[in-house]
């Protein structure tokens, strides 16, 4: 569909968004040079490999390879189609887009968006109501949140009534039976004086409950989580017991076990210190970032999971998870230091005292009590092991197997000195031989075969390709490839790849400086060959590398012409047995000069 959207409002959109602020959305980016790298988030890595190019506008990965332009990053990382891409990027830069037919299901997710922005807002204008919202603001001064705090996470109210919300959405055409599908809503039958019997009937599923909208990383709401307020003219006596937190459902918009709540409030600060902290819930993330620890992120009414840190790990790798000290809090603790494994992080525990849990223990020992704790914070490596470690009258054969389970849950590290480092712990503390324990091989993801060799002998670091697609490369890099390919007016000879050919040459023509936008064509050529592109801009130049770039134009332009010159002389030949069944002497004699000039050339 992306030939649906015009070219020129492409380019505008790229040259008015920065594609450093559009990845840095998902990925911590640190500046080196004239490119911004950081940790891949297409695959799992330790060392940083990822690079973004702004001023060109692409990105590369130089260990998995995957390469592109800001449309494509988006596509890629989210799942999204193209056009959804372009009307996000859209949206951020101001460039309106024409009219045309789009996706359905990205139609019908914006619907979804509208509807919980539409109640995100009405949730936040009943909390600054001066009398709807009065007993929410005092429960807020209550527990010392301040108005700041209260705004960055755009905290609401929903009213103890029953269809507040069901009227503001009825009054802007809103799809009710929608907003019950995102939970927002409620549906009975049943009958009233404005109903025939059997009518559904709508109801506000929050009622008298602080709200806490739940955003995705690019700040959109998803979903929402209601804390019950105290209400001392209500009659628990007579009504059915509510609980205390009441949350949104999964729905399209909504995972909860892939989205963390306060993460796009936090992601900068995140960057900034270098660390993350996660608890589990809404009022325990409030009481951290009140008290200064602005880097917390918090669960959402599940444990913690490898797609969450997988998340995380876009912006850091070194994690605090506060923990309660029960015995509920080590096993939470024992089953998130393989996930921090697995996820290639530095996990470490915050373990609180019995009965106590971020809001209430900050609230009795402030922020020198959190400082301390978060300074004494055990390596999750350390607190498994001593966990799983045998006791001391364990049998060979117990030490030997709690050692290999231990083994097994190392086995997803690509760090194999940290992986050593932590191998000589389970030996030191499990009783058994490092050296046997280095000996075991465990148990492996299967390595991908390798990929055949091109049957059309593609050049080493290059993707399978064609001539043309070879020279189109060079063509976007290079201003003088270009003027060689439009002296021996070669693009008509282009077979398949003309028009881009074209495009890029005109392109070059525009340009007033030493690049072009090369985003512009990446959408527009074969992955593997976009990809490439990106490495090849994202490395270093040297000499060497342009002997052999221009050594391969050469040998290109000679291709190309070969194929040229081939096309050109069937043509005559077939036009010269024309002319002879014609009779036509002097048209055989001029195609006859003109294939003897094909020959000499």
């Amino acid at each position: 569909m992306a030939h649906k959207i015009p070219e020129e409002t492409l380019t505008e959109i790229r040259s008015r968004v920065s594609i450093v602020e559009v990845i840095s959305v998902y990925v911590s980016l640190r500046q080196a040079g004239k490119n911004y790298t950081g940790l891949c988030p297409f695959h799992e890595e330790k060392t940083p490999s990822f690079s973004v190019n702004d001023e060109r506008g692409f990105f590369h990965c130089f260990g998995c390879g995957e390469g592109g332009n800001a449309f494509t990053f988006l596509c890629r990382l989210e799942g999204i189609s193209f056009p959804e891409a372009v009307r996000r990027l859209a949206a951020k830069a101001g460039v309106p887009l024409p009219q045309t037919p789009d996706d359905p299901q990205a139609r019908e997710r914006d619907r979804l968006y509208r509807l919980t922005s539409l109640a995100k807002t009405y949730f936040r204008h009943c909390l600054l109501d001066e009398q709807i919202g009065a007993a929410a603001r005092r429960y807020l001064d209550e527990r010392g949140i301040p108005q700041e705090v209260a705004e960055g996470f755009q905290l609401g109210y929903a009213p103890g009534g029953w269809n507040g919300l069901v009227r503001f959405l009825a009054n802007r055409r809103a799809p009710l039976d929608k907003a019950a599908a995102l939970g927002l809503l409620g549906e009975r039958a049943g009958r009233n004086e404005r109903s025939r019997p059997g009518a559904q009937q709508w109801y506000d599923k929050f009622r008298h409950r602080l709200i806490f909208p739940i955003t995705d990383v690019t700040g959109r709401p998803v979903g929402f989580g209601g804390r019950l307020l105290p209400d001392p003219q209500r009659d628990a006596s007579r009504e059915r017991p509510q609980p205390k937190y009441l949350n949104s459902p999964e729905s399209a918009l909504y995972k909860k076990g892939s989205l963390l709540y306060g993460l796009f409030q936090a992601k900068e600060t995140i960057r900034e210190t270098g660390r993350v902290l996660v608890v589990e819930g809404y009022t325990d993330l409030i009481a951290l970032v009140q008290r200064g620890f602005r880097e917390t992120v918090a669960i959402l009414g599940t444990a913690l999971t490898l797609e969450q840190l997988r998340l995380l790990k876009r912006f850091s790798t070194d994690i605090y998870i506060f923990f309660d000290g029960d015995d509920a809090g080590r096993r939470a603790a024992t089953r998130a230091f393989p996930l921090c494994v697995e996820a290639g992080l530095t996990g470490r525990g915050v373990f609180l005292p019995q009965g106590e849990d971020p809001d209430s223990f900050g609230q009795a020992q402030g922020r020198e009590g959190l400082e301390e704790v978060l300074d004494t914070a055990s390596p999750l490596e350390e607190f498994y092991f001593t966990q799983h470690a045998p006791p001391p009258e364990a049998s060979a054969f117990q030490r030997a197997q709690a050692a290999k389970a231990a083994v097994a849950v190392l086995s997803p590290m690509t760090d194999t000195l940290a992986r050593g480092a932590l191998l000589t712990q389970v030996a030191q503390r499990f009783g058994v031989s490092e050296e046997e324990l280095r000996r075991l091989r465990p148990n492996r993801a299967p390595q991908r075969a390798a990929p055949a060799p091109d049957p059309q002998g593609s050049r080493p670091g290059s993707p399978p390709s064609s001539a043309e697609l070879e020279l189109i490369q060079l063509m976007l890099v290079d201003r003088q490839v270009v003027t060689h390919v439009c002296e021996r007016k070669l693009i008509p000879a282009f077979q398949e790849w003309g028009e881009v050919a074209a495009d890029i040459a005109q392109a070059w023509q525009r340009a007033d400086h030493t690049s072009i936008d090369i985003g512009a064509f990446l959408d527009r050529l074969p992955k593997r060959v976009a990809d490439f592109i990106s490495k090849m801009l994202s490395e270093e130049e040297s000499e060497e590398r342009a002997a052999t770039q221009e050594q391969l134009m050469w040998d290109c332009i000679e291709k190309i012409q070969q194929v040229q010159h081939k096309s050109r002389r069937v043509r005559l030949q077939r036009e010269i047995r024309e002319a002879e069944l014609r009779g036509d002497d002097a048209g055989v004699r001029q195609r006859l000069e003109a294939l003897r000039a094909l020959g000499r050339s």
